[in-house]
């Protein structure tokens, strides 16, 4: 994905879109068809471009060292400052 004017980089993905309509779960994860998307820990990741850093947005479940080595290794984060904030847009709806 190309960054935009002033030099991010973001999914154009949207939780709602991805989980509702898109079923991105499935095949794997047959056991949250009758989950909403807002009931699970999750988050985004934004890359500067300009300042060669990335941000993690997420919930706050999830700032355990564990998740944050599994986030970095997954995506390959080794050569890029990382900033990890909590952002009450993705924490977890509770019923």
């Amino acid at each position: 994905m190309a960054p935009d004017d002033i030099g991010m980089v973001d999914s154009p993905f949207q939780h709602i879109t991805e989980w509702e309509n898109k079923h991105i779960y499935l095949p794997h994860f047959k056991e949250l068809i009758a989950s909403e998307y807002q009931e699970l820990p999750r988050g985004r990741v934004v890359y500067s471009t300009l300042a060669n850093t990335i941000t993690i947005y997420m919930d706050s479940s999830l700032f355990a060292n564990v998740y944050k080595e599994q986030l970095k290794s997954y995506f390959d984060f080794t050569n890029c400052k990382i900033i990890w904030k909590k952002d009450s847009h993705y924490k977890v709806y509770n019923h």
